[in-house]
C-alpha cells in the first residue's frame, strides 16, 4: 500500500510539471513603434542631395500594442563630424505621434538624421539616414571664341558679359545703356601689350580712340585674379562649375601682357564670378579672340 501511494504521488508531481511547464509566457513589450513617411518630395533612407535642395523629413509614432504605455517625447538630431545637434526636443502624453517638417540644404557635407521616440515606460523607438550634400557648382553661360577688335574695327572692343557679345566705340560712346553693360575692354597698350582691363582701369580710360572711356556715364568696377588654370583644364569644364575663390587682396584692375593660353580669374560689378581663356591673338591690327566662362 505504501508503494502505491507513493507511484501515485510521484505521478502527480509529474502531472504538475508538465502544467506548469506548458502554462503561456507573458509577451514582451517591443516598446513604441516609429517609421518615417516617405512620398514625393520626402527624404526617407540614405540619399545624396544638391546644395540647397528643400525637402520634406517626417515620422509617424504608435504607443506599444502590448503596454499601451502612453508617447511622452520626441527628439530630432543631426549627428555631423561626431558631433550631434539636436533640433527639435518636445514632451507631451498621447497614443500616437506625428511630425513633419521642411528643410533645407544650405551647407555641404555629410551626417546623419537620427529620429527618436520615447514611451512613459522609458522604451526608446529609433529611425536614421545618413545624407550627403553635394555642391554642383553654379550654373554657367560659356561664350566660346569671341572675337575682340582693335578702336577702329567692326569688331568690338567692349565685351558684356551678361550678353556674350562686343560692343564698338561708336556703340559705347554717347550711350550710357550700353557702357553698363560693359564688364571689361581688349587693348593693346604701348606699355601694356596686350591686355583685358576693367573699363574704371586708369591705363584703359587714358587712350582717347577708345573713347574715352574716362568720360563714360557708367564704368563697372570689374577686378582680375591670376590662377594657375591651364586652357586643356578651362576647356574641360562642363555646364556647372565651382569657381576659385576670389582674392580680394590682390585684385587687379587688368590683366596685361597676355598671351595664348593665358587663363584669368575676373568677378563683375554684380558680383558674379567668370573666367578669360586667351585664345588666339593677331598682331596684326591688335585683335583677339577669348572664351569666357561665368556664372548666370
Amino acid at each position: 500500500m505504501k508503494k502505491l501511494n507513493y507511484l501515485f504521488m510521484a505521478l502527480l508531481m509529474s502531472a504538475a510539471v508538465v502544467v506548469t511547464s506548458c502554462g503561456k509566457d507573458e509577451e514582451p513589450d517591443p516598446g513604441p513603434t516609429l517609421s518615417l513617411k516617405g512620398g514625393a518630395n520626402y527624404i526617407s533612407s540614405d540619399a545624396t542631395v544638391q546644395l540647397n535642395t528643400t525637402a520634406k523629413i517626417g515620422v509617424n509614432g504608435l504607443k506599444s500594442t502590448v503596454s499601451g504605455s502612453k508617447l511622452v517625447r520626441f527628439k530630432f538630431s543631426l549627428i555631423s563630424n561626431n558631433v550631434s545637434t539636436t533640433f527639435v526636443d518636445s514632451t507631451f502624453n498621447s497614443d500616437s505621434f506625428t511630425w513633419e517638417t521642411a528643410i533645407t540644404l544650405s551647407s555641404v557635407g555629410e551626417g546623419r538624421l537620427l529620429f527618436e521616440l520615447w514611451d512613459k515606460n522609458g522604451m526608446r523607438a529609433e529611425q536614421a539616414f545618413n545624407i550627403i550634400v553635394e555642391d554642383p557648382g553654379s550654373q554657367i553661360n560659356k561664350y566660346l571664341n569671341v572675337e575682340f577688335g582693335s578702336w577702329d574695327d567692326a569688331i568690338g572692343s567692349f565685351f558684356s558679359s551678361t550678353e556674350g557679345i562686343t560692343y564698338t566705340v561708336g556703340q559705347t560712346r554717347n550711350i550710357p545703356g550700353n557702357q553698363a553693360k560693359i564688364d571689361f575692354v581688349f587693348f593693346h597698350g604701348t606699355t601694356n601689350a596686350n591686355t583685358v582691363a576693367s573699363p574704371d582701369d586708369a591705363d584703359a580710360g587714358s587712350i582717347d580712340d577708345l573713347g574715352p572711356i574716362k568720360n563714360w556715364t557708367n564704368k563697372n568696377q570689374t577686378r582680375f585674379n591670376p590662377i594657375n588654370m591651364t586652357a586643356d583644364q578651362f576647356d574641360q569644364i562642363g555646364d556647372t562649375y565651382n569657381f576659385p575663390t576670389f582674392n580680394m587682396m590682390t585684385q587687379e584692375t587688368k590683366m596685361n601682357n597676355l598671351a595664348k593660353g593665358h587663363v584669368f580669374l575676373f568677378k563683375t560689378q554684380s558680383g558674379k564670378l567668370g573666367l578669360v581663356k586667351v585664345v588666339d591673338l593677331y598682331k596684326r591690327g591688335y585683335r583677339a579672340k577669348l572664351s569666357v566662362i561665368v556664372q548666370k
